[in-house]
């Protein structure tokens, strides 16, 4: 048999490559779906978030130990509603996130990539985060006491601070660089960067130890949510 047949024999039929740009875009499209509907139960979390208050939900939130401690067996329903709505949404946003850190692989952004990755991560960390303030801290309130709350609380306190870091490096990243379907219309890669940098001045402040820059981390988590709905519908398009 000639050479060339042995060579046209051993390469895939080319029909193949468009099957897998296909499949590429899909994964893209769902990526964007699971974000957008992981994004809007963000809100509702933070809505969650706002209505329990910040003496008993959020970090940075209370002039001390004793005054989240008061405050938690009143806010606990709003808790459980934050935390509950949260988890599910953590988890959408988790996979949706690392199938667009695929996306800009493929296209060979790489500062991109790590900032949905980080995103990713952020989200997997706010699991943790959303299962503490439904099911962890109001429990801990009622019957471990304030020494018992008190560790959880800054364990809460701690966790949700590197969280809200790593989602505002991510969102910085992500849309660092101009380009790629984040930036087809411009506004959400600027609600992106906006986002991130919010994000990234309160929670460095807090783990920093200034005073009141914590209350900042509520409002840039919310800025995040409506910026990731912004960047689901860039990404969703089937041409993306």
């Amino acid at each position: 048999m000639p050479a060339t047949s042995l060579r046209s024999a051993a390469v895939p039929p080319a029909l193949n490559v468009p099957a897998v740009g296909a499949e590429a875009g899909a994964a893209t499209v769902l990526g964007a779906r699971l974000l957008l509907v992981g994004a809007l139960g963000l809100v509702a979390t933070c809505l969650g978030y706002v209505l329990a208050g910040p003496l008993a939900a959020l970090p940075g939130g209370a002039p001390g130990m004793a005054a989240g401690f008061a405050a938690t067996p009143a806010a606990a329903g709003w808790m459980r509603v934050a935390g509950l709505a949260g988890m599910p949404s953590d988890v959408l946003l988790a996979v949706g996130g690392l199938l667009l850190a695929a996306h800009e692989y493929r296209r060979g952004a790489a500062l991109a990539t790590a900032g949905w990755l980080a995103l990713g991560v952020a989200s997997a960390l706010f699991i943790v985060v959303d299962a503490m303030v439904a099911l962890v801290l109001p429990a801990a309130a009622l019957q471990a006491g304030a020494d018992g709350y008190a560790a959880l609380r800054l364990l809460f306190d701690a966790l949700f601070t590197i969280g809200a870091w790593t989602a505002a490096l991510g969102a910085l990243a992500a849309a660092w660089q101009r380009g790629g379907p984040l930036w087809r219309h411009g506004w959400a890669g600027w609600l992106l960067r906006a986002a991130g940098l919010l994000g990234l001045v309160a929670s460095t402040g807090h783990l920093a130890g200034l005073p009141g820059i914590a209350a900042l981390i509520g409002p840039g988590i919310a800025v995040l949510a409506v910026a990731l709905i912004g960047a689901a519908l860039e990404f969703g398009r089937a041409d993306a």
